[in-house]
């Protein structure tokens, strides 16, 4: 059986693929009261911390209101012989 991921609120802190559900540009945007998104994004470690992308877009972290986090949990490959 393999292990359920739970959501966190804190910034993955190690290199991976996570679920991102936020309010992505914040809770309004233009004027209008947006719904939060599900993204999958990814986790690079850099030379001075991580970086984020999901969409094909940088995220910031000061962009994005009330972040919750999963670890996606890939399976195992093919074996191909």
């Amino acid at each position: 059986m393999k292990k359920k991921a739970e959501w966190s609120t804190g910034w993955p802190v190690e290199a991976g693929y996570f679920w991102l559900y936020s309010y992505r540009y914040g809770r309004i945007s233009c004027g209008r009261e947006c719904k939060p998104e599900l993204v999958f994004m990814e986790c690079r470690k850099i030379s001075n911390g991580f970086i984020y992308v999901g969409n094909g877009q940088f995220l910031d972290e000061e962009e994005i209101e009330n972040p919750h986090f999963q670890k996606v949990i890939l399976p195992e490959p093919p074996q191909l012989m």
